[in-house]
């Protein structure tokens, strides 16, 4: 695979020097390197989050993409840095998950633990990581490296326990992953578990949260409803949204991110 591009999520904010320090350290290493910022807003410390951010637009990128990724709550713990190579693409992340619902769909062929001391950067912290290891390992990897020499392979990688969705007899559970910055709230249900309970576009759904009922329609786009009123859709990446046509589903609603909401058929 030709790697020349990386592509960096974190959950680091642009208030602080940090992502700046990161494409500092993947210049100096690989200066032919191109750089583009998925985001950085991932929700502070949330590895969901940051999983379902990455598996939603990993495959637009170009294969030999270099994906680095850092949110990392067990920075300077025990848990390991870790490099991923699947069939079209690189990942370098801590062993927490973040990146492996993605990888694994790509399909993984190897995984190993960046233990190689030529990779780091020249400075060494207990609490950047994302500078010191991950992104000079990133920024090797997209000028050539041999992955092979990256460190010793890694049988168990952590998953990310991710809220699934569950079938009801009239209806289904599922559970928030993601609120978008329009505050649309993204849960974890699938359009094809929607065909297979029967819900269609056009149909009144009852939406249950915290035991209290709603009566929402299910369309194709935002502006198949008046404004201000709310709606269900499938999103972009395959998921049931809870969206208002120009407002705030999760502020309306007060949905954070793992709250439980249910889907059930109308009558």
């Amino acid at each position: 695979m030709l790697m020349s591009l990386i592509a960096i999520l974190t959950d680091f904010g642009e208030r602080d020097f940090y992502v700046a320090a990161m494409k500092a350290v993947i210049k100096n290493i690989c200066p032919s390197a191109e750089i583009i910022d998925i985001t950085h807003q991932v929700r502070k410390w949330s590895i969901l989050d940051a999983a379902y951010i990455l598996s939603c637009c990993y495959d637009d990128f170009p294969k030999g993409t270099v994906f680095l990724v850092v949110v990392d709550p067990g920075v300077g713990t025990k848990r390991l840095p870790i490099a991923i190579k699947s069939r079209n693409y690189y990942w370098v992340a801590p062993d927490n998950g973040v990146a492996f619902t993605a990888a694994q769909r790509d399909g993984i062929l190897e995984t190993r633990i960046i233990e190689n001391e030529k990779l780091f950067w020249r400075k060494k912290s207990f609490t950047f990581h994302g500078r010191d290891i991950f992104a000079p390992t990133a920024a090797h990897l997209a000028c050539g490296f041999d992955f092979e020499q990256i460190g010793n392979v890694l049988k168990n990688p952590v998953l990310v326990k991710e809220h699934g969705a569950k079938i009801l007899e009239n209806g289904l559970v599922g559970y928030v992953v993601h609120i978008d910055d329009f505050g649309n709230v993204a849960l974890s249900i699938t359009d094809k578990q929607l065909s297979e309970v029967g819900i269609r576009y056009g149909d009144t759904v009852v939406v249950e949260i915290r035991e209290k009922k709603f009566n929402i329609p299910f369309v194709q786009s935002f502006g198949k409803v008046r404004k201000e009123s709310p709606l269900l859709l499938v999103n972009s990446c395959g998921k049931l949204e809870i969206a208002i046509n120009q407002g705030n589903a999760a502020e309306v609603f007060s949905l954070s991110l793992g709250d439980k909401v249910k889907i059930l058929k109308k009558g």
